[in-house]
């Protein structure tokens, strides 16, 4: 069952001592001046995979805000940078900022989390909080090499051809995918290209030669044709950390590579592996402000794991192959970690203000995405939270790039669409409006208790999931 927290008007010691009433219920004893929560869960990248909500998960937070100490749980248990130090129950948690504090307009809290579980690969995710968000929802997602998302592709080797840490031959890896079609539809077709050349010598995370022989390595390629692919990209691509400061990426493409000699996980190499891939040709390029072509001029960036931020490694030109037709370009991986081309964006010096207007004055689930308005349509950035008339949803946005604002109901975008918007190019406010009738029932929940010495009432958040879907609400 999912845990309840609830909110406790009255003597929390003294109910708790006369009848036990609320047993079996976390009692939160005095959250009334929480004002940010943050309803965290771990859960499958893809969407239509079984099970959703990855066993035995276990969560890292990281960052500034965690180091101040002004994030909690919401039973009242500081969260530190102590691995596993945030519990979750039924791979969920919410997490809230210490009571009192105010967040300055200008200087939103920060921090990140980071997930694993068995057979399943680690993901990161940034989370930002400003003095707007009352309660925002996040999802985790970790990929399962076994069910992956469309837009994402694997393929592990194991060749003998190294020996003594030391290729005695090239080593080819072709990772094929599945494409999705403009039109509809998806085209089998191999997507990334990985070749070793003779003779590289494996080293490991202390650049020491690795003695050992044979060569286990897993390469995972991310396109850019769904949403599910843009969101399982380790830290997200919107509003991320750099090494030149925060920035969003429209994404080309990305490849994570995991390899290991013997029982010995190699990081780096004595010659870069040539990492060729593909690019849809719908990639929108916001330099140039049209489609991707030959001759246009990527960066390239690597990341390694947990929250250490994107390096700026060099670029790579993207070129016409002639016997496939296809738009391709090569990165040169000189150590292993997530790799991707991409064009990078400043953020707007202020972010966009989504007034939330509604026929009712419910409150109400909501997922909002933000397109590039041209191209494929990129997944440039999301929100699950709840709202009632007349709320205010801040997105920190990119400089330079038209977006489509997408409303829908429940927390994703296989709910009901409701108003889809366009944006220019750090615009500072627009205005989304629900004028959807609802025909549920609604339902109110008037818990009480009595005990010997009087009768007790709380309220509070109360977390609910629909049957047939997979967030609690």
């Amino acid at each position: 069952m999912k845990k309840i927290s609830i909110l406790l008007l009255l003597g929390a010691a003294s109910i708790l001592s006369a009848c036990q009433p609320f047993e079996g219920i976390i009692v939160i004893l005095s959250n009334s001046y929480i004002d940010h929560r943050v309803s965290v869960q771990v859960v499958n990248a893809n969407p239509k995979a079984s099970p959703y909500y990855p066993a035995s998960p276990s969560i890292t937070l990281t960052g500034d805000a965690v180091k101040q100490g002004l994030i909690y749980t919401s039973e009242g248990e500081r969260a530190t940078e102590v691995p596993g130090n945030v519990p979750l129950v039924n791979n969920a948690v919410t997490l809230a900022v210490k009571p009192y504090v105010k967040i300055s307009p200008s200087a939103p809290l920060k921090f990140t989390i980071t997930a694993s579980a068995p057979n399943y690969i680690s993901n990161s995710q940034d989370i930002v909080i400003t003095n707007l968000d009352s309660l925002q929802y996040v999802d985790v997602k970790l990929l399962n090499l076994a069910a992956l998302p469309q837009g994402i592709a694997t393929k592990a080797v194991s060749v003998s051809t190294v020996v003594n840490g030391e290729s005695t031959a090239a080593v080819v890896v072709n990772v094929t995918g599945n494409t999705a079609n403009p039109g509809g539809g998806t085209t089998a077709q191999t997507e990334v290209t990985s070749t070793i050349p003779a003779k590289t010598v494996f080293k490991d995370a202390n650049n020491n030669t690795i003695t050992g022989s044979g060569l286990s390595i897993n390469t995972t390629s991310f396109n850019n044709s769904t949403p599910e692919s843009i969101s399982s990209i380790q830290g997200g691509l919107n509003n991320v950390a750099t090494s030149t400061g925060n920035v969003s990426f429209v994404l080309g493409a990305a490849v994570n590579i995991t390899a290991s000699v013997g029982t010995t996980a190699v990081k780096s190499f004595s010659t870069p592996i040539a990492v060729e891939t593909n690019l849809p040709t719908n990639t929108f390029n916001p330099v140039t402000n049209a489609l991707i072509k030959a001759g246009d001029v990527m960066e390239v960036w690597s990341k390694n794991e947990g929250n250490a931020p994107w390096v700026k490694e060099s670029t790579a030109s993207v070129r016409l192959d002639p016997a496939t037709g296809k738009l391709k370009t090569t990165i040169l991986v000189t150590h292993l970690s997530t790799w991707m081309v991409a064009f990078s964006k400043p953020q707007c010096n202020s972010p966009l203000q989504i007034t939330y207007t509604s026929t009712n004055n419910l409150v109400t689930p909501l997922y909002i995405g933000v397109y590039v308005r041209e191209g494929n349509a990129q997944l440039l950035a999301d929100k699950v939270f709840t709202a009632k008339n007349g709320d205010v949803i801040s997105i920190d946005l990119p400089q330079g790039v038209d977006m489509n604002v997408k409303l829908f109901t429940g927390s994703s975008a296989s709910g009901t669409l409701i108003q889809t918007v366009p944006v220019n190019a750090c615009a500072t406010s627009v205005t989304l409006t629900n004028s959807r009738t609802i025909s549920n029932p609604t339902l109110f929940f008037d818990l009480a208790t009595n005990c010997q010495n009087g009768t007790f009432r709380y309220s509070g958040p109360i977390e609910y999931r629909v049957k047939g879907t997979n967030r609690w609400e």
